[in-house]
């Protein structure tokens, strides 16, 4: 599923769909971890899938702000509720790979980030591409700033 998103998990918007990709990648590597018994590696996974999620969504805020979104509120506050959950998939972790990290790791995240972008990311990818929004590259340290 890494090489490219399957049709029903594809937004349209290039650069949503890439981060989607190396989501899905990362949520890969902690399921397999995690089927492995591999504590340490699960570990590890997590830690990248949550950096990787919280670029993400601070992304996807910044497009719906930038373009004013309609549905930014409830789309921002879906975010939300699931960093509060990956928060609670963090502690688990703490504790071991339990049964229920495991069901977290291999179930739940990946049908929480599909039902999410079915739901959430294809009407705001569609809207996007409606707009014909491009977001800004960011610049380099060494770029100067743009003058006002």
């Amino acid at each position: 599923m890494s090489a490219r998103l399957p049709p029903e998990l594809t937004v349209g918007f290039e650069e949503i769909d890439r981060q989607h990709r190396r989501l899905i990648d990362l949520m890969d590597a902690a399921a397999a971890a995690a089927r492995a018994g591999d504590l340490a590696g699960a570990r590890g996974a997590v830690a990248a899938l949550g950096d990787e999620l919280v670029t993400h969504f601070s992304s996807e805020e910044g497009f719906m702000a930038e373009t004013l979104y309609p549905d930014r509120g409830r789309h921002k506050a879906a975010h939300d509720l699931f960093l509060q959950d990956f928060a609670q998939l963090g502690g688990e972790l703490e504790a071991g790979l339990s049964d229920l990290a495991v069901h977290w790791l291999t179930v739940r995240v990946p049908e929480w980030v599909k039902f999410h972008i079915g739901v959430n990311d294809v009407p705001l990818g569609q809207y996007l591409t409606a707009r014909h929004f491009r977001p800004e590259q960011p610049r380099s340290p060494a770029a100067k700033p743009r003058p006002s």
